[in-house]
């Protein structure tokens, strides 16, 4: 109850914005709600929330969709689509859904900490162990703003 009242207070403070970065660096998405928020932010930041992209990476591999995933990505989500199905947004945050949630649970076992909206975005961004990788950390603030925003 002392948390709920304090966080209320500073988030009617001129510092709200710290307290919605703790919020979503401390807290899990939950809801489908939840989890709409983070993909639509972290669209926005892969592809300005177009889902008609196909990019090639520093590494010579493709990229697809609102998301910009990989076909091992979308392999390991397990969900069975297939690349050109990633140019549908719902199927792209299916897949990202799916593949973040296999390895928030790997995160969770490994760690003992939640796997709130940074390390979902990180592990993304860096792959399963993304969350631990330092070169996540701009990626992250990218995200954030829009969620913020």
């Amino acid at each position: 109850m002392k948390r709920i009242i304090v966080m209320a207070l500073i988030a009617a403070s001129p510092y709200s914005h710290f307290a919605m970065a703790n919020t979503y660096s401390e807290t899990k998405p939950t809801t489908d709600n939840d989890w709409d928020k983070l993909l639509t932010a972290m669209s926005i930041v892969e592809s300005g929330g177009k889902a008609n992209i196909k990019k090639l990476d520093v590494n010579h591999r493709y990229s697809y969709g609102c998301l910009q995933i990989q076909e091992l990505y979308l392999q390991d989500s397990g969900l069975g689509y297939k690349v050109d199905d990633l140019y549908n947004k719902d199927v792209s945050f299916a897949v990202a859904r799916a593949y973040l949630s296999r390895y928030a649970r790997s995160y969770e076992k490994r760690t003992g900490k939640p796997a709130t909206y940074e390390v979902l975005a990180r592990i993304h961004n860096g792959g399963p162990r993304g969350a631990e990788r330092s070169a996540t950390n701009g990626y992250w603030q990218k995200v954030l703003s829009q969620l913020k925003g």
